[in-house]
Parts: C-alpha cells; sequence; structure tokens
C-alpha cells in the first residue's frame, strides 16, 4: 500500500483517461445508462469520472487513501475504501464492473473474482483491462532497456490463459479475450504507453506514475535509465529501434477480459 500512496501523490499529472479506452469499456459493458458500475482499484477516478460524465452512476472503490483524497468528484461517483478481496457491498448490487491496469495489483486473485461475482447482478457485465507482458512483441526495445524492471511483471500478470480459466472457474461464465495493441499517442501514460517515446521514460514525472520505475530498486532504475538516456544521445536507440517511429499502434500485451 504505501508504494501506492507514494504514487498517488503525483499519479494526475501523468495518467488520463484515454478516450479510445473509456470508449472501449463503454461498449464492452453494453449497458445503458444510469446503470450502477463499480470501478474497482479506481486510482484518481479518471475512468469513474468518463463514465460519470456519460451518465452512468460510478461506485470508485480504491485502498489507498492519497489516491482517494486527489479523487475526481462528480455527482455520479461515490468513492468507497476497500480492496478487491473484501468488496463493501450488498450482493447483486451493481449493473457492471471495470477495472483499468490494476487487477495486477490484487492480492488473491480467486477471491477478488468470487467476490465480483458476488456483488454482481444475474446479467452483469465485468470488463478489465490488464496485459500480459509474455505477448508484448519479442523485439519490444522496452524489454531491452527495463528486463530488470520487468521480471516482477510476470510475477504479479499471471498468463492470459491462466487469467481467463481463473475467472471462468470463479465467475462461472465465458471469457472473451480482445487483445489491444496500444495507439502511439495514448494520454493515459502508464508503463507501456511511451513505446514509440523512448524519451518519455526519462521524464520524472512519467517515472513517478508509473509503479515499475516507482517501485523498482533505485540503483536498478538508475542504471536502466541512464543506458537509455546514453544510447538517445549518441544516437544508438535509434539505429537499433528506429522504425518503430513510423508505427501508429504496437503489441504491448495488453487485452480486454469480458466476462
Amino acid at each position: 500500500m504505501a508504494i501506492y500512496n507514494q504514487i498517488g501523490q503525483t499519479y494526475n499529472t501523468t495518467r488520463h483517461a484515454d478516450p479510445r479506452i473509456v470508449q472501449r469499456l463503454m461498449f464492452e459493458l453494453n449497458i445503458d445508462t444510469p446503470a450502477t458500475i463499480l470501478d474497482i482499484g479506481a486510482g484518481t477516478g479518471n475512468y469513474s469520472y468518463e463514465l460519470a460524465n456519460m451518465g452512468y452512476q460510478v461506485i470508485a472503490l480504491e485502498p489507498s487513501e492519497v489516491m482517494r483524497a486527489q479523487g475526481k468528484q462528480h455527482r455520479n461517483v461515490i468513492w468507497k475504501e476497500g480492496v478487491a478481496e473484501s468488496i463493501p457491498l450488498e450482493d447483486k448490487s451493481i449493473d457492471g464492473i471495470i477495472c483499468t491496469l490494476a487487477s495486477h495489483h490484487f492480492q488473491n486473485l480467486t477471491l477478488c473474482f468470487s467476490e465480483m461475482k458476488r456483488v454482481l447482478k444475474e446479467n452483469g457485465r465485468i470488463v478489465i483491462f490488464t496485459l500480459d507482458p509474455r505477448l508484448c512483441a519479442a523485439d519490444c526495445w522496452l524489454l531491452d532497456y527495463f528486463k530488470p524492471l520487468l521480471k516482477d511483471a510476470y510475477k504479479i500478470h499471471p498468463p492470459v490463459e491462466v487469467l481467463s480459466r481463473l475467472v471462468e472457474d470463479q465467475i462461472t461464465r465465458p471469457v472473451k479475450i480482445k487483445a489491444y495493441p496500444l495507439p502511439y499517442d495514448l494520454v493515459d501514460q502508464f508503463f507501456f504507453a511511451g513505446w514509440r517515446k523512448p524519451e518519455l521514460y526519462l521524464n520524472k514525472d512519467f517515472q513517478e506514475g508509473t509503479s515499475p520505475l516507482a517501485k523498482g530498486r533505485k540503483e536498478v532504475v538508475y542504471v536502466c535509465l541512464n543506458k537509455l538516456n546514453t544510447d538517445l544521445e549518441n544516437g544508438d536507440w535509434h539505429k537499433k529501434y528506429g522504425n518503430i517511429l513510423k508505427l501508429t499502434e504496437y503489441e504491448c500485451g495488453h487485452f480486454f477480459l469480458i466476462v
């Protein structure tokens, strides 16, 4: 929890709801307003706020006090302290659930999905936006420069087939997986969002707003960033990876899981 209180101090500087992700969430939810949507791991409420703006009633669930203190306020948003393993809501009280890039922070996925099922109405939808780093393009430069930091990603992000099976076992419904290659101009600056902007990783605000850099060991982070900075200055990065600058989207292993 301490690290997310730390990240939360500057979270709103670089993390904003990307309108394309918002549209996909709405499309996959396929629920009419003014349905009640639970946003699990809401952070500072960037996606909660956008859904509320569209007429949904949103319950933003977030364990970090610092995140909640900066939470976006809206007449259609109710903030609650809590974790996914113990959702402080009544049985079958929610029309839909979203979770954007937060499921890897859950301590017990089995319990989390069981709780989602408990609070969800019979025909409600669950839409989880997450990633499996094993699906990232093998030649991605981020795997080259940040490999020591991304080792943890393989521990906290289960393989997509494992995650899918776990959800199906708990929710007892078929799961759909829809890949989401990342656009080059994402507004929400999570770790892989800068795949076409290597200079972004040298930005202090960006570093403080993304967990691999914010919670990585300082000496390891320094070595990774120093190598990137050196190679950008001497041209080595562009010689090896410059062709990526021509692309408009890139496969970094992100996907929507829909139940």
